[in-house]
């Protein structure tokens, strides 16, 4: 009989336990992470289930740099001074046109399209290419977010077998934008 309520006790115990451990689990899956870029001059807030790391790239170039290992996704973000007024959508335009000399099997290059990110103007553009480190296509898309101060490039890429379940996300990551002043 007191065998018995150990049993019943130790069987209890891990009950409890396992269901702490998911519920923990579950609580990170669905909680927002927010990350600040390296120099503290802005940052995004990413759903917990994108299970993102910093140092995608190993670059120090990039203000930002994430990436899961999961979904082989990646974010860069590049900052630029904004020292006078400049027209985005030529520059966007414009690097656009350079695309197939820095990256492998450049296709679907979408038109520019505005975006809603509040205190700045902003772009996108997405394009697919063939990356020969992973061996495989990659969807991007790329935000230009010019403020007062500042015009941030932010890069999202995914490999093409999960970009399904990151194309509303990106844009969603992307609206999140805060400068800090």
């Amino acid at each position: 009989m007191k065998a018995k309520k150990i049993i019943i006790i130790i069987v209890v115990i891990l009950l409890i336990a396992l269901l702490g451990f998911a519920g923990f689990s579950i609580y990170k899956y669905v909680t927002p992470v927010t990350f600040t870029s390296n120099d503290n001059s802005f940052s995004i807030t990413l759903p917990g289930s994108a299970n993102c790391k910093e140092s995608a790239s190993g670059s120090s170039s990039y203000i930002l740099d994430l990436y899961s290992l999961k979904d082989e996704m990646m974010l860069y973000t590049s900052k630029l001074e904004k020292t006078v007024d400049i027209n985005m959508e030529e520059i966007i335009n414009s690097e656009k046109e350079g695309l197939s000399s820095i990256k492998e099997n450049v296709r679907d290059i979408s038109e520019t399209s505005k975006i809603d990110i509040p205190n700045t103007e902003s772009y996108k553009y997405t394009f697919t290419y063939y990356d020969s480190t992973l061996s495989s296509d990659l969807y991007s898309e790329v935000v230009w977010i010019q403020t007062e101060k500042n015009i941030y490039i932010i890069d999202f890429e995914v490999v093409m077998e999960n970009k399904d379940k990151y194309v509303e996300e990106f844009d969603e990551i992307a609206k999140s934008f805060k400068e800090n002043n």
